[in-house]
């Protein structure tokens, strides 16, 4: 028997058109792949990231350890600037301090020629007696000569006494100065 519904049809809602097994499997790896690399893109990057920020660490290690060998060269020349400073004021407070007789005996060795002995040397006051031996009247007159220019004796510069004598075979000027030591104003 055939039945015929002669009432008006009810509408359905259409279907979604089917997919057929192959277009959901291509769909679902493709899913599959989106969310793996959704997942795995952090990690690469974050490797990456981790490998250049190794790179630039080393660099500035670098860069640390050859500061340091310049920080220690820096601090070794500080040091040789702070021994010399505190040398130098040594030397200024000695200068300052040195007595008119180191200073007569500073000159006397500047006007002292090759050839010329001093044997005694006596003061008195701002009186200065030498005496000694030379090889010849010559060295006593360049002596006589020096001390006076020196401005540290005032001329004139005395022979009081001269005599030859024999010394070892040889020759020799025995000899006594008198003058007076007055050190020029500063």
């Amino acid at each position: 028997m055939i039945r015929i519904n002669l009432l008006e049809a009810e509408s359905r809602p259409e279907a979604p058109p089917r997919v057929g097994r192959g277009m959901r499997a291509a769909l679902a790896a493709g899913l599959a792949a989106a969310a793996a690399m959704a997942v795995l893109w952090p990690v690469v990057s974050v490797r990456a990231e981790s490998a250049r920020l190794e790179q630039q660490a080393r660099a500035v290690e670098r860069e640390l350890a050859g500061l340091a060998g310049a920080s220690s060269q820096r601090d070794e020349v500080e040091r040789r600037v702070a021994d010399l400073a505190r040398r130098v004021a040594l030397v200024e407070t000695l200068e300052a301090a040195r007595g008119a007789s180191a200073r007569m005996l500073e000159q006397l060795g500047r006007v002292l020629s090759e050839g010329v002995q001093l044997t005694e040397l006596r003061q008195q006051g701002r009186e200065v007696v030498i005496e000694g031996r030379a090889s010849g009247m010559t060295g006593v007159s360049d002596l006589v000569a020096g001390l006076e220019s020196s401005g540290y004796f005032l001329p004139p510069v005395e022979i009081v006494e001269s005599r030859l004598e024999a010394q070892a075979g040889a020759e020799a000027v025995h000899f006594q100065l008198r003058m007076s030591f007055s050190p020029p104003s500063s």
